[in-house]
């Protein structure tokens, strides 16, 4: 089991999202996608394909890439997160335009990270959770919570298609946190798909913002929450997507978008009530963070809190582990200024 604590967040990188589903067989390079139709198959470590890009007008062709991770067996009450680095085997440079993930029972979540590795390691290994926010030399990609998933990337204001950019034989880590609390064993497995598009079309670049606390306690046998919290955001951007994320005894996670923790006007943008399938929530009005007097971050931000029922016999901190809480939200925004991580007030971007 997984239990080291990390006592701050405030590193490397993270965006989009990657997950999983089921097969075997070897890895595939990048298939050009027109219809309808599975993916392909991957080995216990990992495996790619292609599968259909459905009514996307990713304003250009679309190449589908697909790896997976799994499947992997959890036997009854185990917690564990493994990892895997394989390579996307692209020719060239590209945009992904959107994300289409499947999570088996059992799985927590799936982190997707670009990685500046250079040799595949595509065998399972015990890893971190959330290792590649904390390490240099990976970026996320996203992260993926509900069973499917999929994530459409905008077109922004003047019409132009908004990507996130992944380089040439672009590598990448898949990080699955899984746990089986069946009485039986689980066969743990899941799949990402990235739609994507020619390194020549015209992009808007796109990019992932994780933000959080660690600074909580919440009592034996007690409700508790964060207090509302507040993050300004990036100057001259604007969010997309967002999601959130909590552990077993999270009941609610709200967030608002606005000028401060204390703002009267501010916006619900983000209500939260499963810890266990967080909704993603989409802003066809894009959330608009203006510059204010040249400074690097906007005015305006989100504030955000988060909300726990401890039923447990025993006070219960931030931690990694199953029985430990976390309260972070992330979105996705354009145009990038890297990613960026801010923990208890603290932020880094990396590009």
């Amino acid at each position: 089991m997984q239990r080291s604590r990390v006592a701050l967040l405030a590193a490397s990188s993270l965006l989009s999202f990657i997950t999983f589903a089921a097969a075997c067989g070897s890895n595939s390079g990048p298939s050009t996608a027109s219809t309808s139709g599975a993916g392909g198959a991957g080995g216990a470590g990992a495996g790619g394909g292609s599968s259909s890009t459905g009514e996307l007008d990713a304003g250009a062709k679309i190449t589908t890439i697909a790896r997976s991770l799994g499947p992997l067996t959890a036997m009854a009450g185990t917690e564990n997160t493994r990892c895997i680095t394989v390579n996307l085997n692209n020719p060239e440079g590209a945009f992904v335009r959107r994300i289409r993930a499947d999570l088996s029972a059992g799985a927590h979540h799936l982190v997707a990270y670009t990685s500046s590795k250079t040799v595949e390691e595509p065998e399972p290994t015990d890893c971190q959770p959330f290792g590649g926010i904390l390490n240099n030399g990976e970026h996320p990609i996203f992260i993926a919570q509900q069973p499917q998933a999929e994530l459409v990337f905008p077109t922004d204001e003047s019409g132009v298609p908004v990507g996130f950019e992944i380089q040439p034989n672009q590598m990448i880590k898949l990080e699955m946190h899984y746990i089986n609390t069946t009485v039986g064993p689980l066969e743990v497995v899941g799949k990402i798909s990235l739609d994507t598009v020619s390194p020549t079309t015209k992009v808007t670049k796109s990019d992932l913002a994780f933000w959080g606390t660690t600074t909580f306690d919440i009592p034996a046998n007690s409700v508790g929450d964060t207090g509302v919290l507040f993050q300004r955001a990036l100057a001259d951007t604007k969010t997309f997507a967002l999601t959130t994320h909590q552990h077993k005894l999270g009941t609610q996670v709200l967030v608002w978008y606005g000028e401060g923790a204390a703002d009267p006007n501010k916006q619900l943008v983000a209500d939260a009530k499963s810890w266990a399938d967080p909704p993603v929530e989409l802003f066809p009005e894009f959330l608009d963070f203006p510059a204010t007097g040249g400074g690097k971050e906007s005015d305006k931000g989100l504030a955000f809190q988060c909300k726990w029922n401890n039923t447990t016999a025993n006070d219960v901190k931030f931690g990694e582990g199953y029985n430990d809480e976390m309260c972070f939200i992330w979105h996705y925004y354009f145009p990038s200024q890297g990613f960026q991580v801010c923990v208890n007030g603290l932020c880094k971007q990396t590009p």
